[in-house]
């Protein structure tokens, strides 16, 4: 067994905590919503919900789950830090495609069954909808990959500098955003930044940009994971 398989072992040990809890979300969402529509009821044209952001947001924690107590385990198994690295990836890699494909399929579910036979919208959404089974796939799939990313390096900040490096972390890009937002206005250019964004195609906004924050945050949690405290 190579040192990367021995980590991706490790890593999925528990594989409710790791791939399955956001499907369970997302089941009980479709499941919660269906019912409070058909007792409920409503006009088709009112029944789209923003639950999907449940399976997204119940996964952000799987990442903080995998460094701070996957990690530490794994180095006392004698894993390494490059072959907990690239396992991770793998995971994070796993996850993506999983959301990708298995969104895309109760995409096509819901279409047929008229909306889980309530006629409401969860999956297919009018703002992520895709024609394109592949492409339909990247925009469900990418913004998983940014979500793990973005934690990872969340966790990772705490694991190296501990809690205060991740408070410096939090008001810096506080500060940073509010700059960013008095920049904008100031210069009366707030609504030209929205306009942009709004007026890219989909792909663009939820799998090519996404795609930015995973290099982005992937890269810098690799340098991070590689001098972290165990």
């Amino acid at each position: 067994m190579s040192p990367t398989e021995k980590a991706l072992r490790i890593q999925t040990l528990k594989l409710k905590q790791t791939f399955a809890i956001q499907w369970y979300s997302i089941g009980i969402a479709i499941t919660l919503v269906a019912v409070i529509f058909a007792v409920a009821g409503s006009r088709y044209d009112q029944r789209t919900t923003g639950a999907l952001s449940a399976f997204y947001l119940s996964s952000a924690g799987m990442q903080p789950w995998l460094v701070n107590h996957v990690f530490p385990f794994s180095m006392a198994l004698s894993v390494t830090r490059a072959a907990f690295i690239r396992a991770t990836m793998v995971i994070v890699a796993a996850e993506a495609v999983l959301a990708g494909v298995g969104l895309t399929v109760l995409n096509r579910i819901e279409h047929a069954t008229d909306g889980w036979w309530v006629h409401m919208r969860l999956i297919d959404l009018p703002h992520v909808h895709q024609d394109n089974a592949f492409t339909q796939a990247l925009v469900y799939g990418v913004p998983m990959a940014a979500v793990s990313s973005v934690m990872a390096f969340i966790a990772a900040v705490f694991r190296t500098f501990g809690q205060f490096g991740l408070w410096v972390f939090a008001v810096g890009m506080a500060v940073l955003a509010s700059l960013v937002i008095i920049i904008l206005t100031l210069t009366h250019t707030f609504g030209d930044v929205t306009h942009f964004f709004a007026s890219q195609p989909m792909l663009a906004d939820f799998a090519l940009y996404p795609l930015v924050l995973v290099l982005l945050f992937g890269s810098g949690w690799v340098v991070m994971m590689r001098r972290a405290r165990v």
